[in-house]
């Protein structure tokens, strides 16, 4: 391989990798998927961090809602409003922790919800796309959650 061709290859890997977050605000590292990249950081309260294409993450103080607890009461204790109609709900676990999952949609736009709740604050994670793309799109997504670490 000449240098010419080794340092292309070097720079698209660059570009089409993401960098790994680390944020004291929201309490977390996590890496985004390729080619998503953090647009915004507010520390709040709450803590938002917001990226490239649709995904939000936002840490809100204070005691969380039970994991049980229905969407509207999680989202109305975070201060969001429903993102639609709720399509289906479930819990689960990431490496972070236990999680209720909410899907939603509202005219041709579907979102994701994953509520990890923590003994002070609770993280909403929060992905919304066309409903034309949001399959694959939300996959990759789900998919680097499990890359999330919380600092606190």
């Amino acid at each position: 391989m000449t240098r010419s061709c080794l340092a292309l290859l070097v720079l698209l890997l660059a570009v089409g990798c993401s960098r790994p977050v680390s944020s004291q605000a929201l309490g977390l590292e996590y890496e985004p998927p390729s080619g998503v990249k953090l647009d915004s950081e507010e520390v709040g309260p709450p803590a938002v961090a917001r990226f490239e294409g649709g995904l939000e993450m936002r840490s809100v103080p204070g005691t969380p809602p039970a994991l049980e607890a229905g969407p509207e009461a999680v989202l109305g204790a975070a201060g969001v409003p429903v993102p639609g109609r709720v399509m289906n709900t479930s819990q689960g676990t990431l490496p972070a922790g236990p999680v209720a999952r909410y899907e939603f949609q509202q005219g041709n736009a579907r979102t994701f919800v994953y509520f990890l709740p923590r003994p002070d604050r609770f993280l909403l994670i929060s992905f919304t796309a066309p409903e034309s793309d949001y399959g694959p799109r939300s996959g990759r997504v789900e998919r680097s959650l499990s890359t999330l670490k919380l600092l606190r």
